[in-house]
């Protein structure tokens, strides 16, 4: 078990979010890829720690001291980065 912001995560042994990131980043259709890695909790650093280590971007949403390097303020400013991103021209 592994305490999270009120949450409790059941998980394997040895394992975290920055495990789970590396393996999804060895499979098909994500090797290559530049990750990018959102999350509000203190189990999600693991995560970010990796996605960084990867180059790729992680993002801290909320308040709280973070190894993520970009932050938004809450959820609603995710979904607005998230829409602007889909409508941006490529």
């Amino acid at each position: 078990m592994q305490r999270g912001k009120r949450i409790v995560e059941l998980k394997p042994a040895g394992k975290d979010k920055g495990a789970a990131v590396l393996e999804f980043m060895a499979e098909p259709p994500f090797r290559g890829r530049t990750a990018v890695f959102l999350g509000d909790d203190l189990t999600d650093e693991y995560g970010f720690a990796t996605v960084n280590r990867l180059k790729g971007h992680s993002i801290k949403v909320g308040p709280g001291r973070t190894a993520a390097r970009f932050r938004l303020r809450n959820v609603a400013a995710v979904r607005a980065w998230l829409e602007q991103a889909v409508s941006a021209p490529r």
